[in-house]
């Protein structure tokens, strides 16, 4: 009893049902990846992706607005604005300056602490008693009794 069909044909239908059968399978994993996702930025399982991308984008700017001290509704900008703004008054605070001073501020601030760090550092040194500069030998102590310099305060 044959189905009329020979070896070679056979195969090719065996080929094409894997063929089916592996294209069902990664749909059903394609399935579940988006109903996960959707799950995951809390919208409605049968939510397409383009659905997913815009809540995941809701969701994360009102968690951002959250971290920053601001209501939910907040927008991108509102949201920028105010983590720069606190993240510049944590910079201004270490360096020692007011928290509202802006970026140049606090740059000169960190200049003016910095070169006064060095000119402390470098400009305290003497030459060695009983030897000219620059001769063989030469060297150059610290003032012991001067505490080290803190540039912060």
């Amino acid at each position: 009893m044959s189905t009329g069909q020979g070896p070679q044909q056979e195969q090719e239908k065996d080929r094409a049902s894997s063929a089916q059968e592996w294209g069902d399978i990664f749909r059903q994993i394609h399935d579940q990846v988006r109903r996960e996702a959707a799950r995951v930025v809390g919208t409605s399982d049968d939510a397409d992706w383009d659905d997913i991308g815009r809540d995941l984008s809701d969701s994360s700017r009102r968690t951002a607005a959250k971290t920053v001290g601001l209501d939910e509704s907040a927008d991108w900008k509102t949201i920028g604005q105010r983590a720069e703004q606190s993240a510049r008054g944590t910079v201004a605070d270490m360096v020692g300056t007011t928290p509202d001073a802006d970026w140049a501020e606090i740059g000169r601030v960190v200049d003016d602490r910095l070169r006064a760090f060095f000119g402390d550092l470098f400009g305290g040194r003497k030459p060695t008693q009983g030897r000219a500069p620059g001769q063989q030998g030469d060297k150059t102590e610290i003032d012991k009794d001067e505490p080290p310099v803190d540039p912060w305060r």
